[in-house]
């Protein structure tokens, strides 16, 4: 009878109010979260089943450490529990690694009532991501891209489209160049940087006015994403 109820003492160790506060605490820590991550992953589609995860994580992980407790038995035996788990989802931007594990420690501080951590924490590290997005932290003022085109043979010389690389380009470096089918076109291959006051599609507009020019791919080089 002992034994029953120190289990329900350690069960019962939050309160009725405590869960309602802890949980709530957790889902707007959640929420400031996946509206950081869609604020700073504005050049990138963004699935709202990945916005919908970090809050649920943040809510559940609360749970989760409300559940535990001040119990080591618990604890090991909810990473058995958890064990059998498997995630098949590959994660593609190891930006998102970040918040996800951001998501995890904010429900943590906010299951075991330790609202200054998950207050203060939570806020410093949402400024910070903040301050450099604003600042383009690690990203090139002008990105490389891939560009590739097919030309007739017989306007495969370079100087058919040197004036359009000369007027928008500031760098160009040729990667390869190889025929197409029986030798009618000439694929071409090279990695470009675009000048600041021209613009992608300013470069596959010229490019297609020139005569034998067609199947012009323009990819940019850091995220793989096709013009």
């Amino acid at each position: 009878m002992d034994r029953l109820y120190n289990y329900s003492v350690t069960l019962n160790y939050f309160g009725a109010i405590d869960i309602i506060i802890n949980l709530t605490l957790a889902f707007i820590l959640g929420i400031l979260i996946a509206a950081a991550y869609r604020i700073t992953n504005r050049h990138k589609s963004t699935q709202a089943s990945f916005l919908l995860t970090l809050v649920m994580l943040s809510v559940i992980v609360a749970l989760v450490m409300m559940v535990i407790g001040n119990s080591i038995a618990r604890a090991f035996g909810l990473v058995g529990t958890l064990s059998i788990i498997r995630f098949r989802t590959a994660v593609k931007d190891n930006r998102d690694i970040a918040f996800v594990f951001f998501a995890l420690a904010a429900g943590m501080a906010a299951g075991i009532g330790n609202y200054q951590i998950a207050l203060y924490g939570v806020g410093l590290i949402l400024f910070f991501i903040l301050l450099l997005d604003f600042g383009q932290f690690g990203v090139s003022p002008k990105q490389n891209y891939l560009l590739r085109f097919q030309i007739a043979a017989n306007f495969a010389d370079s100087k058919s489209y040197a004036p359009v690389f000369k007027k928008l380009l500031s760098s160009f470096t040729q990667l390869s160049v190889k025929t197409i089918g029986t030798g009618d076109f000439v694929e071409q291959s090279y990695l470009v940087r675009i000048k600041k006051q021209f613009s992608e599609q300013n470069l596959i507009s010229d490019l297609s006015t020139l005569e034998g020019v067609e199947g012009i791919v323009l990819i940019a080089e850091d995220n793989g994403e096709e013009m």
